[in-house]
C-alpha cells in the first residue's frame, strides 16, 4: 500500500519529494507477502468492484504502465476466474448481486448445481442452489506484485529509508516524524499506511480507527488428484479454495476471533475448523495431507470489513490514513494509492470517488459493509 501511494504521488507530481518509511525490507510479517494473490470482481460495494477492475485493467497492459528496459514483469497472474457457491437459501440474494455485478460491467455466468458438478467434478453439489462464475478474476504472486510496484516506484523517484515511524508530530500546515535511528523528517503530508500497525500510530496523533491485528491461517494440503484447472471457489461456510500446484491452499477466516497480536496459534485449527467443511465440499478431501499451515494477521476494520482512507477534515488536515482492507489490500492497492495521490495532490478523487471509505464514517458509526461477501 505505501509503495502503491508512493509510486502515485510521483506520477501526480513528479517535483513531490516522496519517502518510504519501511521498517523490513524483507516484509517477512507484512500481509502482503502471506495474502492468496486473490483479484476478484465479486463484491457488492461498487467502490469495491471498480478497484478490482482497475486493479484487472493494469494487470492486462503491465508494459505500458510498468513497462521500462529489461524489467521483469512477472507477476504470477492466473486467471482461473472465482466461483462463488449458494445453497438454495442464498439464491435470491446471490442473484440479486448478479444483476449488480452485471450492471457494473462484471463479466458473469449463472451456473446451476448440475453445471457445476459437470465443470468441476471435484465438488460436491447436490447440496447447491447455484453458483456464480467470473471467468476474468484469478489470482498473482503477491511478492513479485510487490516486487514490481516498490521497483517501480524506487525508478521514478520515490526514496525508501530502512527505519521505523516511532512518533509522529503534527502543527497546522506540517509534520516532524520521528525514526528509530533518531533521524527526523519534516514534510507537508504524512500517510500511515502501516497495515496492522497502522492503529497504533494513528491513536498516537488522536485519530483513533476501529482496526485491529486479526489472525488468519492458510494451509497447502495435497489430496490424491490434480486441482490446477479450478477457480477460486469461495463457499458458503467461508471456505476458500485455491488452486496452488501441487495441491490447494486453503482458508477458513473466523471473523467472530478476539484480534491482536498475541493471539494465540491454535495448532488444530485445520482439524477443529476448517477440515469438515473442505471434505464437505471436496469428499476426495476426506483422506488429505496438510504440507504446511501459515498464519498471518489482517488489519481488520472491526466497522465494517472495508478501507479507511483519506484524512480528518478540519483536524488532521495533513495526516491520511490508508487502513483497515480486511484482506482486500492487496488486490486494491494500485487504485488506493492512485486515490490517494488524487486526494493529496488535487483535493478530490478524481478517478474512482471512495469518499464513503472516508474516515467520516467511522466518526458517525456508520458502516459500509459487503452484503453476503466477504
Amino acid at each position: 500500500m505505501g509503495s502503491s501511494a508512493a509510486l502515485a504521488l510521483r506520477r501526480a507530481d513528479s517535483s513531490l519529494n516522496v519517502v518510504v518509511v519501511e521498517p523490513d525490507n524483507t516484509y517477512a510479517e507484512a500481509a502482503t507477502l502471506k495474502a492468496s494473490g486473490g483479484v476478484r470482481q465479486l463484491f457488492t460495494q461498487p467502490e469495491n468492484i471498480l478497484l478490482s477492475q482497475y486493479t484487472l485493467e493494469v494487470l492486462r497492459e503491465l508494459p505500458e504502465v510498468f513497462g521500462g528496459p529489461d524489467r521483469d514483469l512477472y507477476v504470477g497472474w492466473r486467471q482461473n476466474g472465482y466461483l462463488f457457491l449458494a445453497l438454495p437459501n442464498e439464491v435470491e440474494m446471490m442473484r440479486q448481486h448478479f444483476d449488480l455485478w452485471t450492471r457494473h460491467g462484471v463479466k458473469v455466468e449463472w451456473l446451476t448445481p448440475e453445471a457445476v458438478q459437470e465443470h468441476y467434478p471435484v465438488l460436491r453439489c447436490d447440496d447447491l442452489g447455484g453458483a456464480v462464475l467470473s471467468p476474468d478474476d484469478g489470482w498473482l504472486d503477491p511478492a513479485s506484485f510487490l516486487r514490481l510496484i516498490r521497483t517501480v516506484a524506487s525508478e521514478e523517484g520515490s526514496v525508501y529509508l530502512s527505519d521505523r515511524v516511532l512518533d509522529i508530530e503534527l502543527t497546522k500546515g506540517s509534520a516532524r516524524v520521528r525514526l528509530q535511528s533518531g533521524r527526523r523528517i519534516a514534510s507537508e503530508v504524512v500517510v500511515n499506511a502501516a497495515g496492522c500497525w497502522a492503529p497504533q500510530l494513528s491513536r498516537a496523533v488522536g485519530m483513533p480507527v476501529p482496526v485491529e491485528p486479526m489472525r488468519r491461517y492458510h494451509h497447502h494440503v495435497i489430496g490424491l488428484q490434480p486441482f490446477e484447472g479450478l477457480p477460486f471457489i469461495k463457499d458458503s461456510s467461508g471456505l476458500a479454495i485455491q488452486a496452488l500446484s501441487p495441491g490447494l491452499l486453503v482458508g477458513l477466516v473466523d471473523f467472530s476471533a478476539p484480534g491482536g497480536f498475541d493471539s494465540p496459534i491454535d495448532p488444530r485449527y485445520f482439524e477443529s475448523v476448517v477440515w469438515e467443511p473442505l471434505a464437505n465440499r471436496m469428499p476426495s478431501l476426506e483422506r488429505c495431507r496438510v504440507t504446511h499451515t501459515g498464519t498471518g494477521f489482517y488489519d481488520q476494520n472491526r466497522l465494517d470489513g472495508n478501507a479507511i482512507l483519506g484524512n480528518w477534515p478540519g483536524h488532521l488536515e495533513q495526516y491520511y490514513i490508508a487502513c483497515g482492507f480486511s484482506g482486500h489490500g492487496l488486490m486494491h492497492a494500485l487504485g488506493m494509492g492512485r486515490g490517494l495521490a488524487e486526494l493529496i495532490v488535487h483535493g478530490r478523487y478524481q478517478t474512482i470517488d471512495l469518499e464513503r471509505f472516508s474516515y467520516t464514517r467511522v466518526l458517525e458509526n456508520a458502516g459500509v459493509p459487503e452484503r453476503g461477501v466477504r
